[in-house]
């Protein structure tokens, strides 16, 4: 008997012990708290690395990498995080790059975070005609360290004259309101619009 209660006690141990896993493309509605949301096929791989935008001696730089298995607060997830420089008429006006290796109690709190995988090219946020059917693109955030504002940033890797490229989307740019006789926000300051990064 004594055995029976054992075993009864150790099974009950192991199955609370067990964290729900859904795949980052399934609906995070409903789930219990302490659930991770996994990047199962490797959606994500394909979208790490340097990346680098230049106009003249304008340029927009990021740095993207993996996360895995990373607490919010509420659930673990798979994630992307990056940091980035941008150079304006050969003046630095934001460089975050020092702060990839940043370890956070909360990782979305790198400049670039999020796991959103955009697999509808209809979708209304970045309608995407030339898309492959069955092609994943990837939807962050982007905080604007100059003004604290934050957008969205919406990536396409293909391949352009044989040579990989991220196609970027950045905008829906959080609005904010202020109160009468304070001074008005700063505008989002870093590159908004399509443009394409070269693969460094």
């Amino acid at each position: 008997m004594k055995n029976v209660f054992l075993i009864f006690i150790f099974s009950l141990s192991f199955f609370k012990g067990q964290t729900i896993t859904i795949d980052i493309r399934d609906s995070e509605l409903n789930q219990p708290d302490g659930y991770y949301s996994k990047d199962i096929s490797n959606l994500l791989d394909s979208f790490v690395g340097t990346y680098l935008y230049t106009n003249g001696n304008t340029s927009f730089k990021i740095v993207l990498e993996k996360k895995v298995k990373q607490y919010n607060g509420r659930y673990y997830e798979d994630l992307i995080i990056g940091e980035y420089q941008y150079i304006v008429n050969g003046v630095e006006k934001i460089n975050t790059l020092s702060q990839l290796n940043t370890v956070y109690s909360n990782q979305n709190r790198h400049k670039i975070s999020g796991n959103h995988i955009i697999t509808n090219n209809n979708t209304r946020l970045w309608k995407c005609p030339q898309c492959a059917p069955n092609e994943k693109r990837l939807g962050l955030g982007i905080l604007d360290a100059a003004t604290q504002r934050s957008a969205m940033i919406f990536m396409r890797r293909t391949t352009v004259n044989g040579q990989q490229v991220m196609q970027v989307k950045i905008g829906n740019v959080n609005s904010v309101t202020w109160a009468s006789g304070q001074p008005e926000p700063l505008e989002f300051s870093l590159p908004k619009g399509e443009f394409t990064m070269i693969k460094q």
